[in-house]
C-alpha cells in the first residue's frame, strides 16, 4: 500500500498538466459494464450496463443524464433494478490548485429508482442526490475521480446510503476514452466495479 501511494505521488508530480482533457466540461456519452458484489441482507452478484451523456449547461456547469440497469442474483431470488436520473455538477474552475491539476465540483442529482433487487434502497419512488469531490488531472489524456455521494428517496428520508466513487479515465485521443470506475455503498455494502467506454465529440 505504501509503495503505491508513493508511485502516485510521482505519478502526480512528474506528469501534472493545466490543459488536460477532462470528464468536466465536455461533450460526451458513456456505455459501461459493472459488476455488483456484496449485500447486507443478502449475497448479491449482479451485472450492470449503463448509459450516460455529459452535456456542458454553462462554462463552469455540467449536465448529466444516466440510465442504469442490472441483473441481480442473491440467495433470497433473481430481480432486476433499474434508475434513470439527472445530475447538475458544478466545477469550480475559478478555485483550481496545483496549477489547474484539481478540479473540485459539488452538485446534486434527482431520479427515478426501480429497485426490486434491493441492491440500491429499500424501495422504489424518487431519489434526491447530494456529491462532490474533484478531478485530478495527471497528463493531457489520463486523470481520476474522487467523489462522494448522499441520496435518499423523496417518500421515505430515512432511506438513505452513502457511497464513494474512484475513477481513472485514459482519453486514448480526443475522441475516445475508456474509463475503469469502483464505487462503494455503505449502508447496502455492496461494490461497484466497472470499466466505460467514453466518446466524446468536442
Amino acid at each position: 500500500m505504501k509503495s503505491f501511494a508513493l508511485a502516485l505521488i510521482s505519478f502526480l508530480v512528474l506528469f501534472n498538466s493545466a490543459y488536460s482533457k477532462s470528464r468536466l466540461g465536455e461533450y460526451y456519452m458513456g456505455f459501461g459494464y459493472a459488476m455488483a458484489d456484496g449485500g447486507k441482507n443478502a449475497d448479491i452478484e449482479g451485472d450492470f450496463l449503463s448509459l450516460s451523456a455529459n452535456s456542458p449547461a454553462s462554462d463552469s456547469a455540467d449536465f448529466v443524464l444516466r440510465f442504469d440497469y442490472g441483473s441481480v442474483d442473491s440467495n433470497v431470488s433473481d430481480d432486476s433494478t433499474w434508475e434513470l436520473g439527472l445530475d447538475y455538477i458544478y466545477h469550480y474552475d475559478d478555485y483550481v490548485f496545483q496549477n489547474g491539476m484539481f478540479r473540485p465540483f459539488a452538485g446534486g442529482g434527482i431520479s427515478y429508482l426501480s429497485d426490486d433487487a434491493k441492491v440500491r434502497m429499500n424501495k422504489d419512488g424518487f431519489t434526491w442526490k447530494l456529491l462532490a469531490g474533484t478531478e485530478v488531472l495527471f497528463t493531457d489524456y489520463f486523470s481520476m475521480s474522487l467523489g462522494a455521494n448522499f441520496l435518499g428517496l423523496w417518500s421515505d428520508f430515512s432511506q438513505n446510503d452513502f457511497s464513494i466513487d474512484v475513477g481513472l479515465t485514459w482519453w486514448i485521443n480526443d475522441i475516445h476514452g475508456v474509463a475503469f470506475e469502483y464505487s462503494h455503498a455503505f449502508d447496502q455494502e455492496v461494490d461497484f466495479i466497472g470499466l466505460k467506454y467514453l466518446y466524446s465529440w468536442q
